[in-house]
């Protein structure tokens, strides 16, 4: 049974329509090398690198998980949580992320305007069949990872030239000082009386004079 805004009776609208990308969340983590699906945190890793990547990109992004650990087994309600341009979905405990990602497949109005992220064989299959694009997840992934990684190189500061003049100075080397000729050595007395000596014997020679 369908109430007016197409929804079925007991479960919430499905999903917006027109969002372009509808990702297979636990696939997509299993397909990114530096995520684990062991990891206790690894779907607040992957949905925090999604809200980068829809700040770098603007797109709408629907990303799908299987239920948690806590999900309410007799609820007929999705775990849901739309924040801006990204819309989180938790499946029903007696379900499975594949089947809600059908289900919203099998629902969309504008399937041209729905790419589905994931590199699972049967999901993959049943999304051509509908005639809904589809995206390996390893593709996705690596696309990302080039956004993320350019939006990291966007966000390292250019200094302006007065920055660049001022930190010249601060860390500018010093000029070399020329060193002084070092003063000639201080003669002993001995020494001097030996200098005086030999003065007087080189006059002595040259002027036939006595020594003194």
């Amino acid at each position: 049974m369908r109430v007016a805004d197409g929804s079925a009776v007991g479960y919430p609208p499905l999903y917006n329509q027109f969002v372009p990308l509808l990702i297979d969340g636990h696939n997509l983590i299993g397909h990114s090398p530096d995520l684990s699906l062991s990891d206790p945190n690894d779907e607040a890793k992957l949905i925090a690198r999604l809200k980068t990547y829809i700040a770098r990109t603007g797109k709408e992004i629907t990303v799908v998980f299987d239920p948690g650990q806590d999900s309410d087994p007799i609820s007929f309600d999705y775990g849901r949580v739309q924040e801006g341009r990204l819309e989180v979905i938790y499946a029903q405990a007696w379900r499975k992320a594949d089947d809600v990602i059908r289900e919203i497949v099998g629902e969309a109005k504008d399937r041209r305007g729905l790419i589905v992220v994931t590199s699972d064989g049967a999901l993959a299959n049943f999304t051509r069949q509908c005639g809904v694009r589809v995206r390996s997840a390893t593709e996705f992934e690596r696309e990302m990872r080039q956004a993320l990684n350019a939006a990291l190189d966007d966000e390292k500061p250019t200094p302006s030239v007065s920055e660049v003049s001022f930190w010249s100075e601060i860390f500018r080397e010093p000029e070399r000082a020329v060193k002084p000729k070092p003063a000639p050595p201080q003669l002993s007395p001995q020494e001097r009386k030996r200098q005086r000596r030999m003065a007087q014997l080189k006059r002595q020679v040259r002027g036939g004079g006595q020594l003194r």
